[in-house]
């Protein structure tokens, strides 16, 4: 690394230190809405992690950074893969968000000797007490968590480290390019870097590391679960509405001007039978977008709405009272999306209506459901311009078209659920390309070079 490029991460690393009492005041913010952010602070500033027992000679630990809910979801395929071959390797989780843990624990507390732990922050002396407390071979980074000091000092500890799903979006492009100075030694301290797209790879070929490998999106790849699209039915017989829109992993400001479209198009007058679910994208905004849908409802004269969570008795489909009669819902729950999924006719995909670059519109067309997308979708560019062209998705250029639209007495959802389901099976296969990849010779310790894998 250029004596230039050293200073650079000093000065990087220099500001997040002096950083860190206003990191400490955001979390402690965070914590009035959700409790869980008052966790973790010993990992997070301190390193303090749960103990790692030594790694027995000829096993291997992988450690997994995925930063949230959707990260934890994409690698999921490999991971699970990779622990059939090789049982006896060990695993290592970290996360930045709580929400994101909390998954992370749903999908893989089952894997041998694994520990789940808060990523502490990208200081050199934190990311050294990682290290060395982790022990692992292999660190395995999920799409763009490009954090300098950890991925140059797993490289200069002899870690091997693998960028997995790598995606690049324009805005992440446009920094790193700006950042070259700092983000062209980072990427080429990755010893194996697999991305999404050829466009991704363009990209990372400007910024001075080819990538290893182009193997699709492993979202593609993320197992069905059954028993909760058999939930989604469930609740569609209990709602007792003809039509259901939903509005999937909605953001900040996207609810308002939904709520405002259907007031304008007086959608509940012209479609009395339809609902309309509502389920945002972070879990801390419930209780505020239950607020917006209550006055929507008093101004559109239609009944309050409902949540999901408050619908239904405990632990079985039996809808409460109310629930059939509701045309607004709030989708309050967590891990649940098949099942809204499969409440639906169509899903409105959150995050795409303001520049959040759009949420994973692969999930949605796995369960059969089209998507309808505004302009905004930059954060799955080739991902959406696929779901056009095979016809499993339409896109608008703001929520009041979409509505109409839908009011114009729209009748292709039979053959849109069907390109749904071709399109999301017509891509899948990434996570066996990208095992082939990490799994050359070249990739893995001696030890594992003279060993026989398991057979599935």
């Amino acid at each position: 690394m250029s004596v230039s490029a050293r200073i650079f991460l000093w000065l990087y690393s220099l500001i997040l230190f002096l950083f860190q009492p206003v990191l400490a005041l955001y979390l402690l913010k965070r914590g009035i809405r959700q409790p869980e952010y008052r966790q973790g602070w010993g990992q997070r500033f301190l390193a303090s992690l749960p103990e790692f027992r030594s790694v027995p000679g000829g096993q291997k630990r992988i450690w997994v950074h995925a930063v949230s809910v959707g990260e934890a979801h994409a690698i999921s395929p490999l991971v699970q893969h990779w622990a059939k071959v090789y049982p006896q390797h060990e695993w290592a989780v970290s996360c930045t968000t709580p929400t994101g843990l909390a998954t992370c624990r749903q999908l893989y507390s089952t894997l041998n000797q694994v520990q789940f732990f808060y990523l502490p922050y990208d200081l050199p002396y934190l990311v050294a007490r990682t290290l060395k407390q982790v022990r692992a071979h292999s660190l395995w980074v999920v799409e763009t968590e490009l954090w300098p000091n950890l991925l140059l000092g797993a490289a200069k500890a002899k870690v091997h480290t693998a960028l997995l799903n790598a995606r690049v979006s324009p805005t992440t492009g446009r920094r790193l390019a700006q950042l070259r100075l700092l983000s062209q030694p980072v990427l080429q301290s990755v010893g194996t870097l697999i991305a999404q797209t050829q466009t991704d790879a363009a990209v990372f070929e400007k910024l001075g590391r080819p990538v290893d490998a182009v193997c699709g999106n492993l979202k593609f790849d993320v197992a069905l679960k059954p028993e909760l699209a058999t939930t989604g039915r469930a609740w569609r017989e209990a709602t007792q509405a003809e039509q259901v829109v939903l509005f999937a992993s909605s953001r900040e400001g996207e609810e308002a001007l939904l709520l405002d479209a259907l007031n304008r198009c007086q959608f509940f007058k012209r479609m009395p039978k339809a609902s309309v679910w509502i389920v945002p994208r972070h879990p801390q905004r419930f209780d505020e977008v239950f607020e917006l849908m209550a006055e929507a409802a008093t101004r559109m004269g239609v009944a309050r709405p409902v949540r999901r969570s408050a619908s239904f008795n405990a632990g079985s489909n039996i809808a409460l009272a109310g629930f059939g009669q509701a045309r607004l819902v709030l989708g309050d729950s967590m891990g649940e999306m098949p099942a809204y999924y499969s409440v639906a006719d169509l899903a409105l995909l959150g995050g795409s209506w303001l520049p959040f670059g759009g949420q994973n519109l692969i999930e949605a067309c796995a369960y059969g459901c089209p998507v309808w997308m505004g302009p905004n979708t930059f954060n799955f560019a080739k991902a959406a311009e696929d779901a056009l062209a095979a016809r499993a998705a339409r896109r608008f250029e703001h929520l009041l078209a979409a509505c109409e639209f839908y009011l114009s007495g729209f009748q292709g959802f039979d053959e849109a659920k069907k390109a749904a389901f071709a399109y999301a099976r017509g891509h899948r296969g990434a996570t066996q390309r990208s095992f082939d990849v990490l799994n050359l010779p070249t990739q893995l310790p001696a030890a594992d070079r003279l060993s026989e894998p398991k057979a599935d």
